[in-house]
């Protein structure tokens, strides 16, 4: 069951069966919203913020009608009609008029050849049909993805993402959360953004990388080729544009709207993706982070000097909590206790 109570506006236009409701009403799903608005007034403000997210990404589609193609048609066999009406006039046609009447059909014959070309042309081109979708993992879930424009994306716990294209050269994707990307290049250069509903973007042609969304800090890291980041300054709204080569990582800050760039290994940040986590001078506080992030599990320290163990290395991620905390248990030689939902770390 949902716990819709506790959504913000963004959860709830990333959530499924809310998108189901606003773009295809129907009986049943109409009634569900309308109980539990009821039910939940205080939301009414998210769930119409939400309402213009969801419509704004969704785009009727644009094509000839039928009955636009019949006019089209109507006008071309009327115009060879009349044509057709002044050959056959019976009074006599001098040789320069017989030409000028030639001329002209011969010009008719080859405009109705070039309609008809285009005609064709446009029935072999399939229509362009606006495209949204989304997709969500829970704690301690990961999910691989193929997009509709068959770019990959491997999808961490506790993520969302909603993909649109709107029009034909635009491909978007809201992220809240981590995802690693494999972005397919199309020949007609079609851009593929992806936003963070902050103040950054991420902005790619075909290319590898990774987003980091939680909490308050923003990671980007370039794998393999090119991207450009739109970030929108939080005083005046001048926006700033950042490239970013292979094997560099942006920092952004959410709170303050700092940030950095600089050299990192992408090979271990995306290590995640292989089932791996690498550990380069990897603390007990990182490792709280990682269950926040991956299980969410809150874990707590008394003493804080606790948070400056580290170590150094690699260890499988198992995708249970349980487990997981085990082995940080013999990685940082501490007990993780738990009390109630909380686990608490103290030193063997």
């Amino acid at each position: 069951m949902q716990q819709y109570h506790l959504y913000t506006a963004r959860d709830f236009a990333l959530d499924e069966n809310f998108q189901e409701w606003v773009l295809r009403p129907d009986v049943k799903n109409t009634y569900y919203w309308d109980t539990w608005l009821k039910l939940h007034p205080e939301k009414k403000e998210a769930v119409d913020t939400a309402i213009q997210l969801v419509k704004s990404i969704h785009f009727r589609d644009y094509q000839m009608t039928t009955a636009q193609k019949e006019e089209l048609w109507d006008n071309i066999w009327e115009g060879i009609a009349a044509d057709d009406v002044a050959g056959l006039s019976p009074a006599p046609t001098p040789a320069a008029s017989r030409f000028r009447i030639f001329s002209w059909k011969y010009a008719a014959a080859v405009l109705l050849f070039i309609v008809l070309g285009i005609l064709w042309l446009f029935m072999r081109t399939p229509p362009f049909h606006a495209v949204t979708a989304s997709v969500a993992t829970q704690p301690g879930q990961t999910k691989r993805l193929l997009l509709p424009d068959s770019s990959e994306v491997l999808l961490n716990a506790s993520s969302r993402l909603l993909y649109t294209q709107k029009e034909p050269l635009v491909r978007e994707v809201w992220l809240d959360g981590e995802a690693w990307f494999h972005v397919r290049h199309k020949e007609d250069n079609r851009s593929f953004i992806v936003h963070t509903y902050d103040h950054l973007s991420v902005e790619v042609l075909g290319t590898q990388f990774n987003v980091n969304n939680f909490g308050n800090k923003i990671a980007v890291v370039l794998q393999e080729g090119s991207i450009k980041l739109n970030i929108t300054e939080q005083q005046g709204q001048h926006i700033a544009q950042l490239y970013l080569r292979p094997g560099e990582m942006l920092r952004y800050d959410k709170t303050d709207g700092e940030y950095s760039k600089s050299r990192t290994d992408a090979e271990k940040v995306t290590a995640w993706t292989r089932g791996q986590l690498v550990m380069d001078e990897y603390t007990v506080a990182d490792a709280i982070q990682f269950m926040q992030q991956v299980f969410d599990r809150h874990v707590t320290v008394k003493d804080p000097k606790v948070l400056r163990y580290s170590v150094s290395g690699s260890m499988p991620i198992i995708y249970n909590a349980d487990t997981m905390l085990m082995q940080f248990e013999k990685a940082f030689n501490v007990r993780f206790n738990k009390r109630d939902d909380t686990n608490h770390v103290r030193e063997n």
